[in-house]
């Protein structure tokens, strides 16, 4: 062929794919992967195909694959309307794949994009101590808070308030931690007759979708204020006879169509409580506002259920949870503690590895007055102490507390957090004298200081507490916490003239040689008591404490 002839064959071929290319239109650029931020609720909601049963009663599960190629299953929920829904949290950054299932037919998949973010993900046990909490970049992380068990129920709020305002006030308290219930005492009695708010399973394995969204908006709120939750999975509901807490309005009692005859049925079938289990942790688990699950509340309180009957339900319940959560959320039981057991103790369930966070609550007219109040508090936490876990003082209060300093409040909270352990202040309107007081904007100031308090102590590995120090004149008591180069003080008035001004209160401190800044707050109003900088060449320190009314914080810190 002659050379003309083939270059014009190949020059004739490139125009007519070029004509072809111009003549078809552009190929569409693929839709971008949404986008999560990590530590960020990723949600896909869909439907199913029709007859496979009632909704609750179809088994959703979703698995996840991470960038590192960890596979995570989650379950999903029937949501109003009739639908469903999986609810996830990426944990990493990069892409994420997923394949979601109802029963063994595939309802959705796709893609997603975890990027970077600020969020401080989920509160779990600290790494380097074993008595501490910590966020997942390692700050510690102390609970202070209410046990506001039904703030789903504005007639039970100071002021009426929605669960969602309430949690904004909160917030702005300094708090960091709520305790609530869910109701398995389906009735309300009170104020007035009607079905029980906080009743997410009306009827055993039928979760009621209005409830349910009572119990996402308090989630939502904490996330937006940075508070935790620890939600109680049974509560109120065990006792037969009983209005307020009764067994015949429990969804599992035969007394309304349930399978369990007597509550000590119901215990020894740990089964039975799997559904609202699994459900509470494919809803809400995904929150990294959700602190912990406290299986039960009050056993003792509430059925005179036996130790010998709940924890080998509660070890079962604990064993599900930790299998199937995604997350590793903590798990507790809020019973009473060891002044008050029915079948043996608890103290199985403390050195189980299933308890995450020991949980003990205190009331009792044995410790209305404060000096009391303290001695016992510190009591308790030692004798819990040597269990090498977080402790947490989930419940306490006084109705009679006094309406002008709020005194069992604020000694309750200090002495607790100086022991070492969270605190909760149970609040609630005043039905009983024994716990139930109201968080009025007086009672919650008390926290605000508290949390200032702490907020000021320089950053670094958490606070253990210490040997109390050496204190005069007689009577005066003082509790320490801290860490090399920095010691954290509250001192406390002598119960002979308690409510007088206090001086000439000396503390006495052992502290390596070196330089230090010492300051004293009220710790009632936050005002600066006084500031020095001292230079310690002996083995131990006196320090004066400045003229305080009932009790003072002070904090002696290394200067470098």
């Amino acid at each position: 062929m002659a050379p003309f002839t083939q270059g014009f064959r190949v020059w004739l071929w490139v125009v007519l794919l070029a004509g072809c290319a111009a003549s078809r239109p552009p190929l569409a650029a693929p839709a971008p992967l949404q986008e999560v931020e990590r530590f960020a609720r990723f949600e896909v909601g869909f439907t199913v195909p029709g007859g496979m049963g009632a909704p609750d009663d179809v088994p959703v599960h979703g698995r996840f694959v991470a960038p590192s190629g960890r596979e995570v299953g989650v379950r999903g929920f029937p949501v109003t309307g009739g639908g469903f829904r999986v609810r996830f949290t990426p944990q990493e950054v990069g892409e994420y794949r997923y394949r979601i299932q109802a029963g063994t037919v595939e309802v959705a998949s796709g893609r997603f994009v975890s990027r970077p973010s600020s969020r401080r993900g989920f509160v779990r046990r600290s790494a380097v101590s074993a008595h501490h909490l910590a966020w997942e970049d390692g700050t510690p992380f102390l609970p202070l808070g209410e046990n506001r068990f039904n703030v789903y129920d504005p007639t039970w709020n100071h002021g009426q308030q929605s669960s969602t305002d309430y949690i904004a006030g909160m917030a702005a308290r300094g708090m960091n931690t709520l305790r609530i219930f869910i109701f398995t005492d389906c009735e309300r009695e009170e104020p007035e007759l009607g079905p029980q708010p906080g009743c997410l399973e009306p009827r055993p394995g039928v979760f009621d979708p209005e409830v349910a969204a009572r119990y996402d908006a308090i989630f939502d709120a904490a996330e937006r204020h940075g508070l935790q939750v620890i939600i109680s999975l049974f509560a109120v509901g065990f006792t037969p006879g009983e209005t307020w807490k009764s067994w015949e309005d429990n969804p599992y009692s035969t007394a309304r169509g349930g399978p369990a005859a007597t509550p000590d049925d119901f215990f020894d079938r740990p089964e039975l409580s799997e559904r609202r289990l699994r459900y509470v942790l494919a809803r809400f688990g995904a929150s990294p506002a959700f602190l912990a699950v406290d299986l039960l509340n009050e056993p003792e309180w509430d059925g005179n259920i036996g130790e010998a009957t709940w924890m080998p339900w509660a070890e079962k319940l604990a064993a599900t949870w930790h299998a199937e959560d995604p997350y590793g959320h903590l798990v507790t039981v809020g019973s009473v503690g060891l002044q008050w057991n029915v079948d043996g103790d608890e103290r199985p369930w403390y050195a189980s590895r299933q308890d995450d966070l020991l949980q003990w609550h205190l009331y009792g007219k044995e410790f209305y007055e404060v000096h009391a109040l303290a001695a016992e508090l510190t009591r308790k936490v030692a004798e819990t102490w040597g269990y090498n876990k977080p402790i947490l003082l989930g419940e306490f209060g006084y109705g009679g507390d006094d309406r002008q300093t709020y005194d069992h409040t604020h000694v309750g909270i200090w002495v607790t957090t100086f022991c070492g352990a969270g605190v909760l202040a149970h609040s609630a309107p005043p039905f009983t004298e024994d716990s139930d007081v109201p968080m009025t904007p007086d009672r919650g100031r008390h926290f605000r200081v508290l949390a200032d308090y702490l907020a000021r102590l320089p950053s670094g590995p958490p606070l253990l507490p210490m040997e109390p120090p050496t204190v005069s004149p007689t009577g005066t008591r003082a509790w320490a916490m801290g860490r090399p180069g920095l010691q954290a003080l509250w001192v406390m008035g002598a119960k002979d003239g308690y409510g007088q001004p206090v001086s000439g209160a000396q503390v006495r401190l052992r502290l390596p040689p070196g330089q230090y800044r010492i300051t004293w707050w009220n710790d009632v109003t936050g005002e600066v008591l006084g500031r020095e900088q001292r230079l310690v060449m002996e083995p131990e320190l006196s320090l004066a404490v400045p003229p305080f009314t009932r009790h003072a914080a002070g904090v002696v810190e290394a200067v470098r």
